[in-house]
């Protein structure tokens, strides 16, 4: 390999790993007894893009006036089986959210954001993906972002609100208008609290309390061996029983999972809690009404907590 291709396979693993700037990698390419200039190093840079996988590419940010290069996966969600590629794989797009500019610059923004510690100023938050804002439009929301989530294929923001300093998480579509404002600490707890939040979530929507819930649902057999063959909640567990097949998890209740039980209509049937089963019958009750024009169509939420 010349020493062309050396050097720039050697700058592509270090800012995999760290972000540096043009400076700190002239300084980290001298030590490993590269001889570059800062015009040659430019020009290396730009030439990054043609090297780095198809999945990943070359990006900068500012800080205190110096630029910033590491390299990232690509904003375009990956739906190919994890662990497999093939050029033979399409995908159908099926759930898949579309990426517009105004999407991928918010994207940059926050992404941004976390790495410098920096408070986002959320000029309007429209709609209810999640059930964090349930009166559809709320304004001036100040949060600490602590990661990008891609959930069925749409990117979220997981962030700790701080005026009440709760975990709260929203739909990338409904943030308007993202200004980056001061620095904050405490990344590494802010971040626990996240983790041990989405964890007692089935998705990423609000629960409809702080209870977390041994779940039971029962699956035909068909349906049961899908459900099998798939990741849906950390705690999950299926067994095989008589020909059914039981699910247990430990999570709590929300609107995702009831809309995700519905998925599977007649082939599903909730063991336990009494509270899931409730709301399981409160909802088709609901549904009922909408269909016989009894009830307003307008947007309506039954889970507000």
């Amino acid at each position: 390999m010349g020493e062309y291709l050396r050097r720039l396979s050697f700058i592509v693993k270090i800012i995999k790993e760290n972000e540096y700037t043009s400076e700190q990698l002239m300084m980290i390419l001298s030590e490993k007894g590269f001889s570059v200039s800062q015009r040659q190093l430019q020009r290396d840079l730009k030439s990054l893009q043609d090297i780095v996988p198809h999945d990943e590419e070359l990006k900068s940010y500012f800080l205190e006036g110096k630029k910033y290069f590491y390299i990232k996966k690509s904003l375009e969600p990956n739906l190919k089986p994890v662990g497999f590629d093939s050029v033979y794989t399409e995908s159908t797009r099926f759930y898949h959210q579309n990426l517009d500019v105004k999407k991928v610059k918010a994207l940059e923004g926050i992404e941004t954001a976390i790495y410098q510690r920096k408070t986002l100023e959320i000029e309007l938050v429209k709609d209810d993906e999640t059930g964090h804002n349930l009166d559809l439009d709320a304004s001036k929301l100040i949060v600490c972002p602590v990661k990008l989530i891609l959930h069925r294929a749409s990117y979220y923001l997981a962030c700790m609100n701080c005026k009440t300093k709760t975990v709260e998480v929203y739909g990338i579509r409904q943030l308007v208008q993202i200004n980056l404002s001061k620095s904050f600490s405490d990344f590494q707890n802010m971040k626990n609290a996240v983790d041990q939040e989405l964890n007692k979530r089935f998705g990423v929507t609000k629960n409809i309390d702080d209870q977390v819930h041994d779940i039971e649902i029962e699956f035909t057999s068909a349906t049961g061996r899908f459900i099998e063959d798939h990741h849906w909640h950390s705690s999950q567990k299926i067994t095989k029983t008589n020909g059914t097949y039981l699910m247990t998890m430990h999570c709590g209740i929300n609107r995702e999972l009831m809309g995700w039980l519905f998925l599977w209509m007649y082939n599903v049937r909730i063991i336990r809690p009494k509270i899931l089963k409730s709301l399981y019958k409160q909802t088709l009750q609901e549904c009922e009404s909408t269909l016989k024009e009894q009830t307003p169509f307008v947007y309506r939420n039954i889970f507000k907590s």
